[in-house]
């Protein structure tokens, strides 16, 4: 049977061009049936060059891949890819493909293709990890867990089951799951490391009961890694990150 992985590595390392580089998915292989999907948002501010005034609109699809099998990597960043292409407005977003297993996502508006400013709803259950990877220097991460979710305490495998987050390269939260165990409680316990260990550059804000906020300002090689086993959250568990939105100026995108 299939050990069903819930795992999200999410990238921020600064680089030392100034354009702004869009987010991009690193795709690994699928072990197994299951599907990857997310939601995909791109926001711009447009600026009129003559009053100054900004308007700030955001646009967004859902991709959704289903997988009957194991399928390499190069095969599951060819279905998403499709599957993006189709998402919203038919011909509004493509996938760009940085490498045969990684992708950036556009958005066209106007007549122009802007990168996407966020990756959010992320859940893989194909047996494999995805990453989300970012040159930016300022991004936030938001990690959630559906409140109604309740742990059993093992995976698909019968193995006990483990909730493991790492920030920043260097601060690794492991828990051992109970069954029984709720989203409050494992977010709560999240939280209270975080806020022992005091991790420079991340900032970390409860936005619900079952959900937290990292901000990271100013890292390089920043790390978050997402991995849920238990049969009980693996489909509740998401993660999103999130970067500064697009300029246009004169329907022209400029650097962040």
């Amino acid at each position: 049977m299939r050990k069903a992985v819930v795992l999200m590595t999410v990238l921020a390392a600064s680089v030392a061009v100034a354009q702004a580089e869009p987010l991009k998915l690193k795709v690994g292989s699928g072990a197994g049936q299951g599907q990857v999907s997310f939601t995909l948002s791109a926001t711009t501010n447009s600026v009129d060059p003559v009053l100054g005034n900004t308007l700030s609109t955001t646009d967004s699809a859902d991709v959704t891949v289903y997988a009957d099998g194991v399928l390499t990597a190069s095969a599951k960043a060819a279905l998403i890819a499709g599957a993006v292409g189709n998402a919203g407005e038919y011909g509004t977003w493509r996938a760009v493909q940085v490498t045969s297993t990684v992708l950036a996502f556009e958005h066209m508006v106007g007549d122009l293709w802007v990168p996407a400013t966020a990756i959010s709803s992320l859940v893989d259950t194909t047996g494999s990890g995805t990453q989300l990877a970012t040159p930016e220097s300022q991004v936030v991460f938001n990690l959630g867990i559906d409140p109604s979710a309740v742990a059993i305490g093992f995976d698909e495998l019968g193995a006990p089951s483990f909730l493991t987050v790492s920030v920043t390269n260097s601060l690794t939260f492991i828990r051992a799951i109970q069954p029984g165990d709720t989203a409050d409680v494992l977010v709560s316990e999240f939280q209270a490391f975080l806020a022992a260990q005091q991790a420079e550059g991340v900032q970390v804000t409860r936005t619900s009961p079952t959900s937290l906020s990292l901000s990271m300002a100013g890292t390089s090689g920043a790390v978050l890694n997402w991995q849920v086993t238990d049969l009980g959250l693996t489909q509740s568990a998401t993660a999103e990150a999130v970067v500064a939105p697009n300029t246009l100026i004169d329907s022209t995108v400029i650097e962040r």
